[in-house]
């Protein structure tokens, strides 16, 4: 019989099914299990309510081809916070600059934003940490996990490096005109 753990998710109590094995031991979460579909219904909860909150913007998961190549040759950023402890990973959110803009103003009530300003580094950087956060908070494995300060890289034509090869969990969302990818990695 499994148990159920209640948890409260962004206002939300969301029941998690934890598996015993035929001993009845709960089973341990593999990495594999962490990029599996219910495990990124958590990370699709945690985009959609985070834009809701903190910006208003109605944002949807896509379909999409190949993440990579969705932003090549464009001004681009990427806001990444890191997991450690039981599990070591980072969440990775890559976007247009005028994409971070529109949500940087959003956040800060439809204030206008210049291309260069600070507060969008700090939005981008936020809701990355807030998303990831969220997702972490539904996973009982990462219960003991500690997140990193978010960085923002901004550039054209760039790729973030990881050291140790990682399993990921890629997911793409639209709102207004604009795409986000989301890049969970795992180790």
């Amino acid at each position: 019989m499994a148990r159920q753990d209640k948890i409260l998710f962004y206002k939300q109590l969301i029941t998690v099914n934890i598996m015993p094995d035929c001993y009845g031991v709960e089973k341990s979460i593999t990495t594999e299990d962490l990029i599996s579909t219910a495990y990124a219904d958590y990370a699709d909860a945690s985009v959609k309510e985070v834009f809701s909150m903190m910006s208003g913007i109605n944002i949807e998961r896509i379909k999409a081809p190949k993440y990579e190549s969705a932003l090549c040759g464009l001004d681009e950023m990427t806001a990444i916070v890191g997991i450690s402890g039981s599990r070591r990973g980072s969440f990775q959110i890559r976007i247009s600059s005028s994409a971070a803009r529109t949500i940087a103003s959003a956040m800060l009530g439809g204030e206008h934003i210049d291309e260069n300003d600070g507060s969008i580094d700090d939005a981008l950087g936020e809701i990355c940490n807030m998303i990831a956060g969220g997702w972490k908070n539904s996973i009982l494995v990462f219960s003991g996990c500690t997140m990193s300060p978010p960085t923002v890289v901004s550039g054209q034509n760039y790729k973030v490096h990881f050291h140790k090869p990682s399993l990921q969990l890629v997911r793409t969302y639209m709102f207004s005109e604009h795409t986000l990818s989301l890049v969970v990695y795992i180790e």
